[in-house]
């Protein structure tokens, strides 16, 4: 019986394609091949989409079916496509509405889900509608020309010091810590060069960071995993925090028993309440008085040796080939 071809998608168009390759190749080191058949799909560009073989061989992907020539000339297709792009097309809704359209099942919430949780302003008016903390946020579309006055009624909803960060993106890319009123506009400036086509000016959220994964259960109803302190060496979890090593991260988290389950009920009724699927991260800041409040979704989690969400699944028990397999099974075409 032949095994289904898994297509392991990892590149991109961002600043991320760099992580992406890194977590897509894990996902391929653990992925059960007694069951499936995994094979790399790298986005170069968004013309150029390359099936790449264990033996280095690269086949030109079709994107009219999303197909590929084996040596033999034959044409073959994937059963599942396994989302590892981290930014945009995997974490922006464009893979996910390729494949509804194509009827092909991936691994990821829906095209609407993954395209709310890629744009932070929209994520935050959701998940404060349901209740859940989240920063105070401004939002700046690309080509506001920002004036004094309006700025300097932001300044009253969102005082100094500030975040401003890119309002589509991840891996922290384009964030900066604002302590000035001089440092807005450059800072708005770096935030755009991500690409973003917006601009978040956030609210400080002072204390401790945490991090936790949800994951399908065995069930394949979500479940959340150990939470992980994130102690920066950094102003915040930057990119080089992130992926460098300038960070400690202490898993499971040294806190009391009900501040982790609130964080992973938090958890959970964001990832719900946001339709997510298969695996995400949860990032969270604890305020004063002990209430979490939601940094960010992550809806492409990180996967490398460094990221997180290995980490908690170590901690927990679960095999990651175990968790790819209950992923892979749980896709949808949507």
């Amino acid at each position: 019986m032949n095994k289904p071809n898994i297509a392991v998608l990892a590149g991109g168009y961002s600043g991320e394609y760099d992580i992406s390759i890194q977590s897509a190749t894990e996902i391929l080191e653990h992925i059960d091949t007694s069951r499936f058949s995994p094979i790399m799909v790298i986005l170069e560009s968004e013309e150029s989409w390359w099936a790449v073989h264990s033996d280095g061989r690269r086949s030109n992907i079709d994107k009219s079916n999303f197909t590929w020539l084996d040596s033999s000339g034959d044409t073959q297709s994937f059963e599942v496509a396994f989302i590892m792009v981290h930014g945009t097309p995997g974490e922006d809704g464009l893979l996910q509405k390729y494949f509804e359209n194509l009827n092909i099942p991936f691994t990821t919430g829906s095209s609407d889900s993954v395209s709310t949780t890629f744009n932070k302003y929209l994520t935050n008016n959701k998940l404060r509608k349901e209740g859940l903390l989240v920063a105070k946020s401004y939002l700046i579309e690309k080509g506001n020309l920002l004036g004094q006055d309006e700025l300097n009624n932001i300044l009253k909803l969102i005082p100094l010091p500030c975040f401003i960060k890119p309002n589509h993106g991840g891996s922290s890319l384009g964030i900066s810590k604002v302590l000035t009123k001089e440092d807005i506009l450059p800072s708005i400036y770096n935030a755009f060069k991500t690409g973003t086509p917006s601009v978040l000016i956030e609210s400080l959220l002072i204390g401790k960071e945490l991090s936790v994964g949800v994951v399908p259960g065995d069930d394949n109803s979500p479940i959340a995993m150990p939470i992980t302190e994130i102690i920066s060496e950094n102003e915040f979890f930057d990119y080089e925090a992130k992926y460098e090593g300038a960070s400690q991260e202490i898993t499971p988290a040294e806190i009391s028993n009900e501040l982790a389950d609130k964080i992973q009920l938090d958890a959970l009724q964001a990832y719900e309440s946001l339709n997510c699927r298969g695996m995400v991260r949860v990032d969270f800041i604890v305020v004063e008085e002990n209430r979490p409040a939601i940094l960010e979704i992550n809806s492409v989690p990180g996967f490398t040796k460094m990221s997180l969400l290995p980490q908690q699944l170590a901690y927990a028990g679960i095999s990651v080939r175990d968790l790819l397999s209950r992923i892979i099974e749980s896709s949808e075409a949507n």
